[in-house]
């Protein structure tokens, strides 16, 4: 028995579509998915069916414990539905599975971003100031880079293949507090997707006001916990040239949507991550070289955002579900609009929750779902679920960055919380009383 079934894996193996076959299903999956929400095609469901379909085909692939959380979501999601189709809900088997389709384009688009990203040190520097303009390097990198900022700049800083606690709050501060702004981070799509009435402009003078407060309370931390450490230390102050490219980016993004504020922010942002990465690489390679790569990177490491794909869409099945049930009058909500109260309970909930194992992004999916017909106040919740979302990643044991400081770094679970937990605690407070004070300026 157990050599049939090593010999039926083998044969699997050999089968199985590799990455040279899922990573194209997934770039004409982004590319359809972006023409309908462009409006110039009716696309959605092959999109939609081509994402589940590169899923499918990419399980095999997933951690065991990806696999389960994915099969947890999309299961609960599914039983949701179930039981709003039995009372009555119209809802498509389609509309359900491609309830996330434009953050899964976001994810899909947001990875060619490596193709052009590298990295370049900006001179000697020790202390304060080494720390400093690490910090702020690590953060406007990370803004485009992803998680491969922390791999990126976490390999410079390391020492014996480990990192200490102030290139952890590098690390981890610096790229949680990013997710405050970061239209190429997918949590910012999300809330202006799933939040009615979200808009980037209403909600970027608060969330880039929290991060620039977290920048600052970072290196105070830094000063009052790890004065010693923190007078020798040598980081990585990245070269300006390095941050060309962010610059860009964003100026692109906010350009396009203050010219064309019709256009779907989602699908601007997808847009600018495929062609800007590939417009430099082009004038450093010239125009065939650059499109030779733009290939490669499709048949080899497009299939890596398996991860956050399989994660989103089966997020997106169990948000579908929840608002099917909504809709039929299944689930009542304890209120029938937001307010400052609302929005801070929904953030410290979040956090904790995330800090007890729960993945912030499909927490963020399930409030936003829940509370989408009774938000009344899009600007305080959408900056409540940036708020949470930034503080889940930097803090909790969980997050998919602090897997990488475990992981590649050595890092244990109770470092990270000891160093990022004050921060978080403080960081909380401050996001609460922002919160009352935008409700008192009269900001909904």
């Amino acid at each position: 028995m157990g050599a049939l079934l090593s010999s039926l894996t083998s044969t699997l193996r050999v089968i199985w579509p590799s990455v040279a076959v899922t990573g194209p299903i997934l770039f004409v999956m982004c590319l359809l998915a972006l023409l309908n929400t462009f409006q110039l095609a009716s696309t959605a469901e092959l999109a939609t069916v081509l994402a589940c379909v590169f899923v499918l085909l990419e399980l095999p692939r997933l951690k065991p414990g990806q696999r389960k959380q994915i099969g947890m979501l999309a299961g609960i999601g599914f039983a949701f539905a179930l039981w709003a189709w039995f009372q009555g809900s119209d809802l498509a088997l389609l509309d359900l599975l491609g309830e996330h389709l434009k953050l899964v384009m976001l994810l899909t688009a947001v990875n060619f971003i490596s193709l052009a990203t590298r990295l370049e040190r900006s001179g000697e520097r020790r202390g304060l100031g080494s720390f400093s303009f690490t910090l702020v390097g690590m953060h406007l990198f990370s803004a485009i880079a992803n998680f491969s900022s922390v791999i990126m700049v976490g390999d410079q800083v390391k020492r014996n293949e480990r990192v200490d606690a102030l290139s952890q709050m590098i690390l981890s501060r610096g790229f949680g507090l990013a997710v405050l702004w970061s239209p190429f981070l997918s949590i910012l799509a999300l809330v202006l997707e799933q939040v009615p009435g979200a808009e980037l402009y209403r909600i970027y003078p608060f969330s880039i006001s929290l991060a620039l407060l977290g920048l600052l309370l970072c290196v105070v931390d830094a000063k009052l916990r790890f004065p010693r450490s923190l007078a020798g230390y040598e980081g990585y102050p990245l070269k300006a040239s390095t941050l060309t490219l962010p610059v860009v980016m964003m100026a692109c993004v906010l350009l396009m949507t203050a010219l064309y504020p019709v256009l779907p922010t989602v699908a601007v942002v997808s847009c600018v991550a495929i062609l800007a990465p590939l417009a430099l690489v082009s004038l450093r390679q010239g125009p065939v070289s650059g499109v030779g790569t733009l290939g490669r990177h499709i048949t080899t490491k497009l299939a890596d955002a398996r991860a956050e794909i399989s994660l989103f869409l089966a997020a997106g099945i169990l948000a579908g579900g929840v608002k099917a049930c909504i809709g039929v009058g299944l689930i009542a909500l304890p209120f029938t609009e937001t307010n400052a109260l609302v929005a801070s309970v929904v953030l410290c909930a979040v956090v904790f929750l995330a800090h007890i194992g729960l993945h912030q992004l499909a927490v963020v999916a399930i409030f936003a779902g829940l509370l989408a017909d009774v938000t009344t106040t899009p600007t305080l919740m959408a900056v409540a679920y940036l708020l949470a979302t930034a503080l889940s990643m930097s803090g909790s044991t969980f997050s998919g960055l602090s897997f990488i400081l475990q992981a590649r770094f050595y890092t244990q679970p109770r470092d990270i919380l000891s160093v990022n937990l004050p921060f978080t605690l403080a960081m909380l407070a401050a996001g609460c009383g922002i919160l009352f004070l935008m409700e008192a300026l009269g900001v909904s």
